[in-house]
Parts: C-alpha cells; structure tokens; sequence
C-alpha cells in the first residue's frame, strides 16, 4: 500500500470513527479557507458506511457554513485590507477580481455556478461576495443548493468505485492530478501577467 492509499484510509476511518459530525467539520474547514481538497473527503464519504445522500446534504451543510464565514470576513474587510491579508488564506488580487467580475456579470446564477463546479475559485469567489455586499439570503441559499450538488457528485463518484481501494485510489489521485495541473497553469499565467506589466 502507498502513502496515497493510506492516506485514503486514513479519512475512511476518520469519517468512519466521527461519523457525519467529522464529515461536517471536515467540509467546514475546507469550505472556508483549509486546503483541503474535497475529492479527497467526499470521494472516500462515499466509499464509507455513511449514507450518501445524507452525507452529501451534511457535507454541503458543513462547507456553506464555512463559505457563510468566508462572505462574512469579505463584507467585514472589505477589498482593501482582503488585498493585504488574503495572501494568508490563498485570496490574491486577480483572482478576486475575476470574481468580482463573475458576480457582476453573471449575477445570482455565478453562485450556484461557482458552487457546484469541481475546480473554480470559490473560496474566492465567498471573499468577494461579501465584499460586493451580494444580498445575503440568496447568496446562501443558491451556496447550499451548489453545495450539495458538489457534495453530491463526488460521494456518489466514490460510491461507484468503491468496489476496490485501487479504484477508489485511482479516481481520487486522476482527479487531484487534474486539478495540480488548473493550478500549475493559473500560476504560470499570473506570472505572466505580472512580469508583462
């Protein structure tokens, strides 16, 4: 077994021993600002004993809660000082202004959007609600709704392969993988972008 398969294990049997309040907690900290990434959370959820439509409502409970705090630290912060300590939580300039942009633009449905799609900026995206002052209700509501839905695809994923730790382990590392090489190529075009200006 390698380090990757223990370290599934390792969530298994910590969402096996604290059960839908450890998944909750888990899907707090990492709907907030942890890195934590949800594959490696909900993947292996669905692989437990756990119910997985339950799981899925109670890890997109946990990670909107989380995500209610991120928008409450942007409306309370505001831009200005998001700019000089985000950097702390992985909140950067352009990245807060593509979001900006995005709830400008798109309104509403952007948080639904930003939600419930595997690989966007929403930890971002929470900052810049708040700081935008998006009516609050709505901005929850739609993040429950994107939440679960999130929630929902990767236990269910995990679920299915299930069958064996290889597959479970395999599914789980490809989709990391994907999202190592998104963040590898924002990264390189920021840079870009900084050295052109």
């Amino acid at each position: 077994m390698n380090l990757f398969e223990e370290s599934i294990i390792m969530f298994l049997n910590l969402i096996w021993n604290l059960g839908y309040l450890g998944l909750f907690i888990i899907m707090f900290f990492a709907g907030f600002c942890a890195p934590i990434p949800w594959e490696l959370v909900l993947i292996p959820t669905g692989a437990s004993s756990l119910d997985p439509f339950f799981a899925s409502i109670i890890g997109g409970l946990g990670a909107s809660l989380g995500a209610a705090l991120g928008y409450c630290l942007g409306k309370r912060l505001g831009r200005p000082l998001t700019l000089k300590y985000g950097r702390y939580i992985s909140i950067d300039g352009p990245g807060l202004e593509i979001a900006e942009r995005w709830i400008v633009k798109w309104g509403l449905p952007s948080i639904i959007i930003f939600r419930s799609i595997q690989y966007l900026p929403y930890k971002t995206f929470n900052i810049a609600a708040g700081i935008l002052n998006t009516e609050f209700f709505n901005y929850i509501v739609l993040t429950i709704i994107g939440s679960i839905i999130r929630c929902f695809s990767l236990v269910y994923l995990g679920k299915l392969v299930s069958i064996n730790i290889d597959a479970l382990a395999i599914t789980t590392l490809a989709l990391l993988f994907i999202g190592c090489l998104i963040f590898i190529f924002k990264y390189v075009k920021y840079h870009e972008g900084r050295r052109a200006n």
